[in-house]
């Protein structure tokens, strides 16, 4: 669930809730950047090709053991149809 990816205007969202929408974003923008200097170092075929920022967020830190190493992981994405989401996705 990309609960914080929704644009600011669009939700009404104030205070905390913006706050904790930015911190989702940030998280999400974090795992993505991970994600490719996995995809990177994978098809480098080089365990030196570079740092991968899990410690940037407290959920690409949590997912870290799941992420690298020997372990295969599955992105599954909803995609909505609707028309207001559509520079969304």
């Amino acid at each position: 669930d990309l609960a914080g990816s929704e644009r600011a205007t669009s939700t009404g969202a104030t205070g905390d809730t913006l706050t904790e929408g930015s911190n989702i974003n940030k998280s999400l923008t974090t795992l993505g950047m991970c994600l490719s200097r996995l995809a990177e170092v994978a098809s480098s075929n080089s365990k030196s090709a570079g740092h991968v920022p899990f410690r940037d967020s407290q959920l690409t830190w949590l997912l870290h053991d799941s992420l690298g190493g020997n372990s295969k992981t599955a992105m599954l994405a909803n995609i909505s149809p609707a028309d207001i989401n559509f520079e969304e996705t």
